[in-house]
Formats: structure tokens, C-alpha cells, sequence
């Protein structure tokens, strides 16, 4: 064989292996039930705290001690997972969570007893948000990561539209204990049909040098950071204007996911209503994304910042909302809109930025800073929620919101 064929056949070889597309591994599907249940039961402790006498104030200190608890249990259980070798126990323990916490939420008859359970309910959860990307790792080859993890993170998004869905529908029947206890018997489903797909992988995996990976299908704002592959962090100085905007971003969300259920009940609407908004949302995330993925080329700053300003324009909305009352209604779907559509310019290209300007060395801890920042900055933004509110309403909350946002834009254009 003469050198030029032999080049001609090694390089037909290359392209053939990077068109091949990996068949799913069966073992995705298994959190399909565990997302239908954590999806559909995600707006449940907003509503029932509200129910047991529960304020703005209440609904703001869950979310900040569920996120902190959800931040600390992926590092402990990732890092715990790593030194183990093993990968299924805690996908399991993540998945037996559901149908023990969410009947004992069922069953909580104060604030102070919901939002106990419920942190101690995210930090087991956590065991599922860093294991699972090292089982895909190991599960398709190293030059489709990319690919493995897109298609996990769509198949768990929409179950997770799914189980918004199912809560729309059940609403209307079931009281909100009889929900909990619908969905925990729904994540049931999930632990055996783990036990059975989900193959042990107790090979090392270097989380350091993995890259950075932009495949978030909807914004997962109740339980953050929904994608930490390692737990060593770094301040590239590229990077520190970037994460000054992240933090600000997310201080930004914390004021503006945990209260617009709260805003929807105290107008007088009901639970099917907040479910809507939260389909809304999460459809038009999951729609746009690959869309969105695809079209970002090398624009990556630009798309961010289109991003931003379509988030803004979600805090434009509501605040019209609040001034032209009777269109609230209308007006707070269009905000959720938005809210969701902008995700999918956020979520691709911060991902990319990080990846693109952190050294080749320090993608991976870099990485986990922008994870620690955000989570840092929601937890913050839902502690603060709820004074807000208090002393100048949920005007005052989404205004202060807005100019965060300005303030983020800001950085990101210097």
C-alpha cells in the first residue's frame, strides 16, 4: 500500500468514527420516573408551605437552605464517589430519596417541619447531579462525551416537562399531600430500573481534565449546581469579570424563580396555573436548546449577551404585570417564556466561555468555580427574596432583579 493510500484510508477511518452516533445506553431511561417524580413535585413545597401559613419570607429561606444543601451534597457525594470507585450506589440512593422524603413532606404540618425535610431531601438528592456524567463518561466513547451527555441531559429534561405535565393534570383532583404521595410512589419506579440498567463503572475518571460542557436542556433553578464534575476551583484571570457577572446573574434568579409562584397564588390562582408557567418554561428551554446550540458558531460573548437582555426582558414583563393587574396572568406566562427561551442562550454559551478562556489545565476546576459561583449567587438571591418582598414588595424584588441583570450586562460587554 503506497503512503498516500495509507493516509487516505487512516483519515477515512477518523471520519467514519466521529459520524458514528452512539446507541443511548439503556440505563438513561431509568431517570425518566425519577425526574417525572422530582419535576412534577419541584412547585409543590412553594404551594404547601404557602398553605401552612407560610410567607414570601418562608418560600425564600427554603430555597436558599435547599440550594446550599443541593451545593454541598453533590461535593461531598461526588468526591465521596470518586474515592469509592463506585457510581451506582448513588445514583440509587439519589432515586430511593423520592419515595421516602416526598411522603414525609406529605405528612409535615408546619413551615419550620416542610423546609426541614426538604433540605435534608436536596442533599441526598444531590447524589444524583455529579455521578451520573462519569457513568456517561464511561458509557459512550470519549470523542461522542459531548453527545452522551447532550442526549442524558435531554432525556432527563423531558421527563422532567413530563412530570410538569402530570402535576397540571393531577392538580385538579388531588390535594397537595396526595400529590407528594403521587410522586413519590411515581420515583419508585425508578430504583429498580436502575438495579437493573445501570452498569457498575469503578474506573477512575479524571474530572480535572474533562472539558466543560455546555448541555444543559432546561434550567434546573430549584437545585443548583445541576453540573459538577469535580471539586478543585480557580480564578482565571480571564475569568473573574465573568464569574463577578455569573454571581450577579444568579442573585438575579434567586429573587425572581422561588416568589412568581407565590406571586401566582397571593392573585388568587391556583395550582394548575403555577404549573403552567413552569411547563411554559421548561418547554420553551427544551425546544430552543439544540437550536440555539447549533446556530452559537463562535459568537459566544453576542449570544450570552442576548441572552441577558432576553432575561431582562422577562423582568420587564412581570414588573408590567404588576402594574397592569389585570393582564397579570397573560403577562407572567410571557415572562416565564422568555425566562426559559433566554436559559438556552445562558446555559450554552457560559459553558463554552469558561471552557474557551480557562487554561487547558484548569477547564476542570474552572469549571467548578462558575458551579460554586452560581449556586452561591441563587442562594443569595432567594435569602434576600423574601426581606425584599416584605418591605417593598414583589415590585422591589424584580426591580432589584433588573438592575442586577444591568449590572451583568455591563461587565460582560467591557
Amino acid at each position: 500500500m503506497s503512503q498516500r493510500t495509507a493516509v487516505a484510508v487512516r483519515n477515512a477511518t477518523i471520519a467514519n468514527r466521529y459520524r458514528y452516533i452512539p446507541t443511548i445506553p439503556r440505563w438513561f431511561y431509568s431517570f425518566v420516573p425519577f425526574k417525572v417524580a422530582t419535576g412534577g413535585s419541584s412547585a409543590l413545597v412553594s404551594l404547601y408551605l404557602l398553605q401552612l401559613g407560610g410567607s414570601a419570607s418562608t418560600v425564600g429561606a427554603a430555597f436558599a437552605l435547599a440550594s446550599l444543601a443541593s451545593m454541598l451534597g453533590a461535593l461531598f457525594w461526588g468526591r465521596l464517589s470518586d474515592r469509592t470507585l463506585r457510581r451506582k450506589p448513588f445514583i440509587i440512593l439519589g432515586f430511593i430519596s423520592v419515595p421516602v422524603f416526598l411522603p414525609l413532606m406529605a405528612f409535615a404540618k408546619t413551615p419550620s417541619q416542610l423546609i426541614a425535610v426538604n433540605t435534608a431531601y436536596a442533599f441526598f438528592l444531590a447524589s444524583t447531579l455529579p455521578v451520573p456524567i462519569a457513568l456517561v463518561l464511561r458509557s459512550v466513547r470519549k470523542h461522542s462525551w459531548g453527545y452522551g451527555i447532550g442526549k442524558f441531559n435531554e432525556v432527563s429534561g423531558w421527563g422532567w416537562v413530563l412530570g410538569l405535565v402530570l402535576g397540571f393534570g393531577l392538580s385538579r383532583f388531588l390535594t397537595i399531600p396526595q400529590l407528594f404521595l403521587a410522586f413519590g410512589l411515581i420515583g419508585l419506579l425508578a430504583v429498580p430500573m436502575a438495579q437493573r440498567l445501570i452498569r457498575e463503572a469503578p474506573v477512575y475518571i479524571n474530572r480535572r481534565s474533562i472539558a466543560a460542557f455546555g448541555n444543559y436542556v432546561i434550567e434546573k433553578a430549584r437545585y443548583m449546581p445541576s453540573f459538577i464534575l469535580h471539586t478543585n476551583f480557580s480564578l482565571p484571570n480571564e475569568l473573574k469579570r465573568f464569574y463577578v457577572a455569573f454571581f450577579l446573574f444568579w442573585v438575579a434568579a434567586g429573587l425572581y424563580f422561588p416568589q412568581i409562584p407565590v406571586l401566582l397564588t397571593e392573585s388568587g390562582f391556583g395550582r394548575g396555573t403555577v404549573y403552567l408557567a413552569l411547563i411554559v418554561n421548561s418547554t420553551i428551554a427544551a425546544l430552543n436548546y439544540t437550536r440555539v446550540s447549533l446556530s452559537m458558531g463562535q459568537e459566544k460573548e453576542r449570544t450570552l449577551r442576548k441572552g441577558l437582555l432576553l432575561r431582562a426582558g422577562a423582568f420587564v414583563t412581570v414588573l408590567g404585570g404588576l402594574v397592569a393587574s389585570p393582564a397579570l396572568l397573560p403577562l407572567i406566562l410571557v415572562s416565564y417564556a422568555l425566562a426559559g427561551y433566554s436559559w438556552t442562550f445562558i446555559g450554552v454559551s457560559s459553558t463554552a466561555i469558561v471552557s474557551e478562556r480557562a487554561g487547558e489545565k484548569e477547564k476542570g476546576s474552572a469549571m467548578g468555580t462558575y458551579n460554586v459561583v452560581s449556586s452561591a449567587g441563587y442562594i443569595t438571591g432567594s435569602a434576600l427574596s423574601g426581606a425584599v418582598i416584605s418591605g417593598a414588595g414583589f415590585g422591589g424584588a424584580f426591580g432589584l432583579g433588573l438592575l442586577l441583570l444591568g449590572g451583568s450586562l455591563v461587565l460582560m460587554k467591557r
